[in-house]
């Protein structure tokens, strides 16, 4: 049977993630941020480490959305375009992204995917995204320990799909954020839409904003913080659930894919399982 799989699934994300952060650490580059996205362009997984600054997230996941949507690397795109990719970038609204870093996932004679990294220099990020690339063909998966805040949620995450199948629920994605509303994390469960992952994060940075459950940030702060527009961000449905330990906030898990209140008893759970205080 091949190793070489016919789609990204959540599985292979990881492995790509996890090979992609054991050559970050045995060649000794500044944490970064780490993304695998679909054929569509759609975040599979994303991590970014503890001291990664928080900018290396977006860039990331752009320099794989970059390479899945128009197959080809960063490095191959800034040749061709020959300097003249801004007006690709207008097109695309910022979101095109040439710097070396960004790499297309090859199988089965079509591209399936894109890796992309954030954190290091050009050539770091280039070589890192290749490492990630090779995962796909080894046998043997890697498990890579990482710092604090981000082994946290990566524990949530885990927890939340151990409910999910436990439960026989509807597949979700999940976002966790720090206290700043920075993404540390963001999976999208096998067979979860992938417009539930921009609700689970717009749903985390609503409960990490107002440090409240995301349903209630208007009720606390105001009856129209919707209905303005000052932030398109706010995202008044449940399933945005902010945590807190030892009494001191630390951030959100955002959840979508089932009806809203059942996404948020999901992150309430997961976070009890866990022992980690619900910030109400």
């Amino acid at each position: 049977m091949s190793l070489v799989p016919e789609r990204i699934t959540l599985d292979t994300a990881l492995k790509i993630i996890n090979a992609m952060i054991r050559f970050a650490k045995d060649n000794q580059v500044f944490p970064g941020s780490y993304a695998v996205v679909d054929e569509g362009g759609h975040v599979v997984a994303f991590e970014r480490r503890d001291i990664a600054p928080v900018s290396t997230a977006d860039i990331a996941i752009d320099k794989a959305w970059t390479a899945a949507t128009m197959k080809a690397s960063g490095r191959m795109l800034e040749v061709i375009t020959r300097g003249e990719a801004w007006r690709l970038n207008v097109k695309h609204k910022g979101r095109l992204t040439i710097i070396p870093g960004a790499i297309p996932i090859i199988a089965h004679g079509r591209i399936i995917g894109g890796i992309g990294h954030s954190g290091g220099s050009a050539e770091e990020d280039l070589k890192i995204s290749q490492a990630g690339w090779t995962a796909i063909f080894r046998e043997e998966d890697f498990k890579e320990e990482v710092e604090e805040k981000l082994s946290k949620a990566r524990l949530i995450a885990r927890t939340v799909m151990n409910i999910v199948e436990e439960r026989n629920l509807k597949p979700v994605s999940i976002a966790v954020l720090d206290e700043w509303g920075g993404l540390l994390l963001l999976y999208r469960m096998d067979g979860a839409p992938y417009g539930t992952l921009e609700l689970a994060r717009d749903k985390a940075w609503t409960a990490a904003a107002f440090r409240n459950f995301s349903e209630d940030a208007a009720k606390f702060y105001s009856n129209h913080v919707n209905n303005a527009n000052w932030n398109e961000r706010v995202t008044l449905v449940p399933g945005g659930v902010p945590f807190s330990t030892e009494e001191t906030f630390r951030g959100a898990i955002g959840i979508s894919g089932n009806e809203p209140e059942i996404d948020k008893g999901v992150a309430v759970e997961a976070l009890k399982r866990l022992a980690i205080k619900v910030q109400e």
